[in-house]
């Protein structure tokens, strides 16, 4: 469990807001999560001053002995200034792995790019820069030179307004992309809620709109004391 305290106005709302803008986005594409709830737009969401897109990047384990994996993402605007998906990565250390970048296995650019299938990751992509050679890592999976290449396709999205895990996350054949997939959908949290008076009676879990915050408090009050 994390506990979150401060101060009116520190920007405790605005910390849970960012989970809740990446299962909105899931939900319903880029755009209509940066107007929704209040947000005001992209403009709105965007750090003051600031000129670049707005970049997320989350370190996620799914149990305590899972190989964590990470998760890259850039939102822009296209041409005609309306908000778009510009790159989407994925990495994970391969099994035994223990120093050196971690491999991406999905790799999206302005929804062009390569992903691998089920749970080892293949081929390293060069982190060092920063970037990939995308049109190189197409040929050379289509080629064969790719390691465990017969494990990748070649992916290209039709609406840029959409999440690369939105779609790949519904295949059974990339059960990672899946298990991250519902990790942001259920990480939502809605503070205002979380302050009404909740039904009675304890509740183990917390529901995606933390109205039973109350409730799973007198859970652990009632289950687990000590750590209570």
């Amino acid at each position: 469990m994390t506990a979150v305290i401060g101060k009116n106005g520190v920007g405790k709302s605005t910390l849970f807001d960012a989970f809740g803008f990446l299962a909105d986005c899931l939900k319903s594409g880029v755009e209509e999560a940066c107007d929704v709830r209040g947000r005001g737009g992209y403009g709105k969401i965007l750090s003051q001053g600031a000129t670049g897109p707005i970049e997320f990047e989350i370190y996620y384990k799914e149990d305590g002995n899972a190989r964590p994996i990470t998760y890259e993402l850039s939102i822009d605007l296209d041409k005609t200034g309306r908000p778009y998906v510009l790159k989407e990565r994925l990495r994970q250390r391969r099994k035994g792995q223990k120093h050196g970048w971690p491999f991406s296995f999905l790799v999206l650019d302005s929804g062009k790019g390569v992903v691998w299938k089920g749970e080892q990751v293949g081929r390293q992509i060069d982190e060092a820069k920063g970037d990939f050679d995308l049109l190189g890592l197409m040929e050379s999976t289509k080629s064969g030179e790719t390691e465990e290449s017969r494990e990748t396709e070649v992916v290209e999205l039709e609406d840029l307004r959409k999440f690369g895990i939105a779609t790949l996350g519904s295949l059974k054949q990339h059960p990672r992309i899946s298990a991250f997939r519902r990790f942001i959908e259920l990480s939502y949290f809605t503070p205002d809620a979380a302050r009404s008076l909740p039904l009675a009676g304890p509740q183990k879990h917390l529901n995606i709109y933390g109205d039973n915050l109350g409730n799973v408090v007198q859970f652990m009050e009632r289950e687990h004391p000590k750590r209570f």
